[in-house]
């Protein structure tokens, strides 16, 4: 395993480790024990808790230790690595839930085709997902996914699912699909539906991100653009 896939995995296991074993205020078992339990070097650990740190999830305290920090008031997403929503904010303590999704196939539209290199007009899979943090609505997300990826049919069903997130469904179908993305975030007023979706009044501010996702060789595989409340999750981009 490369080196970089390793450190993710090591991440997102000790994210979901922290979630499930440990409390706010628990102290973590030291590196060499988080090691061994993870089965990486005590350096992979080391490098996981500077990002846990860094997205507020522990708190490092010199000479005392590592500890589970307080929930934040609002949900902390982290932008700098490829992960579903559902995990992003999830691992800030969050619940996240899918309150409405639908999968349609559909010409795609003119911008989207243009990303995906598709012939304008060409069907593709138009997926639109609703999530809530703690019950309420914080994520309108729309994918456009290619008919076919790769020379094989692709079916989004399984998006329709919160156990399911779209590298999930990328990667199952072709090893690799899904590998890094370039995003373009921007402060929007949200109307009609959008807004209504999303239980926000009419022009309220939100922050739009405009994605698209690329596999290992930098093929084009996903579109998406969503709109997300500002007053129940917060963006972080660690570098």
């Amino acid at each position: 395993m490369r080196r970089d896939s390793a450190a993710q995995s090591a991440l997102l296991r000790l994210r979901h480790l922290i979630a499930t074993e440990f409390a706010p205020g628990d102290r973590l078992p030291p590196e060499k024990e988080l090691a061994e339990t993870l089965e990486v070097s005590r350096t992979t650990v080391r490098e996981a808790l500077v990002v846990l740190a860094a997205e507020d999830i522990v708190t490092r305290q010199w000479g005392a230790g590592t500890f589970v920090s307080q929930p934040p008031k609002v949900a902390s997403l982290n932008m700098s690595s490829i992960e579903s929503y559902r995990d992003r904010v999830g691992a800030s303590g969050r619940v996240v839930t899918l309150l409405d999704a639908s999968c349609e196939l559909m010409p795609s539209p003119a911008a989207a085709a243009a990303a995906l290199q598709l012939e304008p007009g060409a069907k593709a899979w138009h997926v639109r997902r609703l999530f809530a943090v703690d019950g309420a609505p914080s994520a309108l997300m729309s994918e456009i996914v290619p008919a076919r990826l790769f020379g094989r049919p692709l079916d989004p069903s399984p998006m329709l699912r919160i156990e399911t997130s779209l590298y999930e469904l990328l990667n199952r179908h072709t090893a690799g699909a899904a590998m890094h993305a370039s995003t373009e975030l921007e402060a929007v007023c949200v109307h009609g539906d959008d807004a209504r979706a999303l239980d926000l009044a009419d022009g309220a501010p939100a922050l739009r991100a405009t994605q698209t996702t690329f596999a290992r060789r930098g093929e084009p595989v996903a579109h998406g653009v969503s709109f997300q409340r500002t007053d129940l999750v917060r963006m972080r981009i660690t570098r």
